[in-house]
């Protein structure tokens, strides 16, 4: 008789670890910053399943990203963020397209001409918003704030990486900003319009790099944590140093995918 619980103990053990995996039951806000190498690719999970592709990072590793942190049954993505067209932010987001069902995709429109850029937008057939401040987003609990451009960016533009929208994420008392490769100029810009940029978690610009993350923006924004996406011994040298040493300066603790690794961050309610 024992062993014949025992035998039942294991198998229920068994399957609710086997659902688990094909439905992810944790009620808790999820920020999976994705092991894609010299790039950016975040994943937002909300507490009632909408998932949230920010950018896509360079070749395929984002689908391998993707499987070990999502359910096994999971093929949707509720909203895909593309926050300009460099290669190392979109081009795994043209096998995304292809893979998953894409519902609604937020980007902007500059110039730029390359195959990958071209193969996304063939890909494209799904509602489109256009960003800019106040396309905000509801998914549940969680609250996806819009806060630069402060107009709709297409044409011609001396730096695409400033073409990148600037989007705060809120859950609960959690303030999370995403800044793509936004550089000074639009840090300069968000500081003098005066926006509220305070927040607990910071995706820092342009892979850590010197050309973003200002002391006075990162006085503003004041975060706990600064969350840096860049490749093992990339040859752009990001993070930079610069970088580092302010976040260094002002007690801000730096977890980066170079040394860690995917970097995953839960939230309760």
């Amino acid at each position: 008789m024992k062993k014949s619980l025992l035998i039942v103990a294991f198998l229920l053990t068994l399957n609710i670890g086997l659902l688990s995996s094909i439905w992810r039951v944790s009620g808790e806000f999820e920020l999976h910053m994705l092991n894609i190498g010299q790039g950016d690719a975040i994943l937002l999970v909300t507490p009632d399943e909408h998932h949230i592709l920010v950018d896509g990072g360079p070749g395929r590793s984002v689908l391998m990203e993707l499987a070990a942190t999502v359910p096994y049954l999971f093929n949707e993505i509720d909203l895909l963020v593309l926050t300009h067209p460099h290669l190392d932010h979109m081009e795994g987001l043209v096998e995304v397209l292809k893979r998953f069902e894409v519902k609604a995709v937020l980007m902007g429109f500059p110039d730029y001409e390359s195959e990958v850029n071209m193969a996304f937008l063939q890909e494209l057939d799904v509602p489109i918003y256009v960003a800019e401040a106040g396309r905000d987003f509801v998914f549940g609990e969680v609250f996806l704030d819009v806060l630069y451009p402060f107009e709709p960016i297409s044409g011609e533009m001396e730096n695409v990486n400033n073409a990148s929208p600037v989007i705060m994420v809120h859950f609960g008392d959690e303030r999370i900003l995403l800044t793509g490769d936004a550089e000074h100029e639009v840090e300069e810009k968000l500081l003098a319009a005066g926006v509220d940029l305070r927040a607990d978690i910071l995706k820092a610009g342009h892979h850590g790099s010197r050309t973003s993350s200002t002391l006075e923006f990162l006085e503003a924004v004041g975060p706990e944590i600064m969350l840096i996406s860049a490749g093992e011994d990339n040859s752009y040298g990001h993070p930079h140093e610069e970088t580092l040493q302010k976040a260094a300066e002002l007690g801000i603790e730096v977890r980066r995918t170079d040394l860690e690794g995917r970097i995953s961050l839960y939230f309760s309610p």
